[in-house]
């Protein structure tokens, strides 16, 4: 497989979890610091965990370049906490 393959099905993975358990949290009723506390739980350690998975490799250009992308997984995750948050308020 291609590394670029690779990290979109993980990335696709991970932001169909973060939905997933943002709206599941909603639908249980939670205080919002619990919501928020959930989803940062959620959405910090799995890139953190893949990027120090690619630390362990020491390949200076693959931790520079995946680091990167790592980091903007960790921004879109972040903002689909957010959003899918906003929308589940509406729906549910």
């Amino acid at each position: 497989m291609n590394p670029a393959i690779i990290f979109l099905l993980i990335g696709s993975i991970y932001l169909v979890i973060i939905a997933y358990g943002v709206v599941r949290t909603r639908k249980r009723g939670l205080p919002p610091r619990a919501r928020l506390l959930l989803a940062a739980v959620q959405v910090v350690p799995p890139p953190l965990l893949l990027f120090g998975a690619l630390l362990t490799t020491g390949d200076a250009f693959a931790i520079g370049g995946w680091g990167i992308m790592l980091a903007m997984l960790l921004v879109a995750g972040a903002l689909l906490a957010i959003c899918t948050d906003l929308v589940a308020r509406r729906l549910l």
